[in-house]
Order: C-alpha cells, then structure tokens, then sequence
C-alpha cells in the first residue's frame, strides 16, 4: 500500500541504512521500528461550540410527529379493544367459578343447619326437655278445639285448669 510517508522512506530511510557502516545495520535494525503509515500527518482538531446555534422550524417534522403520534394512539386503542373481551371473560369465568364455590358452601352449611333442627326438634328431645322442666302432657279436658271458616286451618288451645 502506497502513502506518502511510505514513499518518503523508501528514499530517506533506505539512504540512511545504506550509509550506516555494517556493524551499525546489524545493531540499529533490532531496535528500529516499522514506519506507521502517515505518521508524519498531522491533524489540527479545533472545537466547535454549537451551544448558540437554532434549529429552524420544519412544518413538516411537526406534522409528521403529529401524525405518528395519533398513529400510535389509534393502535394501542385498537389492541386495547381487542383485549378487553378475552379480559371481560376472564373476569367473568372467575366470578362464576367464585359463586359456584359458594353456593357449593351455602348447600352444605343449609344440610348442616337442617341436620341440626332435625336433632332439635325431635320428639325425643322434646320429650327429655319436657322432663327436664318438670312439664306434663294435657289432659283431654284440657284441650279445646276451635271450629273456623272452611279456609282456616283447626286449631288447638290448652286452656289452663285454674281458668276453668
């Protein structure tokens, strides 16, 4: 590869080596170093401060952010709308899925409170309660049976023995 510092080199440095006497080539060409290419170039760099300098408004450059802009908004509406179904049904499936565990829970807490009546309302229980308070059964005499309308149910009264 050809440059000017190269070309130059070949004709100084080639003359320089060739005058050298021979025990000197021998010792100044382990030390010498190869020529970098341009290495006799020198550049002049000078800042440059751009701190002052306004950029002109281009009408275009506005408009076409404006544009890009609106593109964007209109896309990620676009997305937005897409995924609000799938959303709404996600939602949807879990507030079903959380009323079906519920009334899975009321059903059986509703079997737990018959079972419960049931015990309570028994003839058996009745029977110790009635025990337990000292209470007898009514006698015959003692129970009065009311004739009502043809709609209304025939009720009993237990008409107290210090009453009659």
């Amino acid at each position: 590869m050809a440059s000017l510092a190269t070309f130059v080199n070949r004709f100084v440095g080639v003359r320089e080596l060739a005058e050298a006497p021979p025990a000197v080539w021998t010792r100044a060409d382990d030390a010498r170093l190869r020529p970098i290419a341009n290495e006799d170039v020198y550049l002049f760099v000078k800042r440059i401060d751009n701190s002052s300098v306004i950029r002109a408004v281009d009408p275009a450059a506005r408009r076409a952010r404006s544009n890009s802009m609106a593109t964007g908004f209109v896309a990620a509406l676009l997305v937005i709308a897409g995924l609000v179904p799938t959303a709404y049904n996600i939602t949807a499936g879990f507030t079903l899925q959380n009323l079906r565990e519920e009334k899975v829970q009321l059903e059986q807490q509703r079997a737990k409170l018959e079972a419960t009546q049931a015990k309570l309302v028994s003839p058996e229980r009745l029977r110790q309660l009635a025990k337990s308070l000292k209470m007898a059964e009514p006698e015959p005499q003692q129970l009065e049976t009311l004739q009502g309308g043809a709609t209304a149910n025939a009720e009993a009264r237990n008409s107290l023995p210090a009453a009659r």
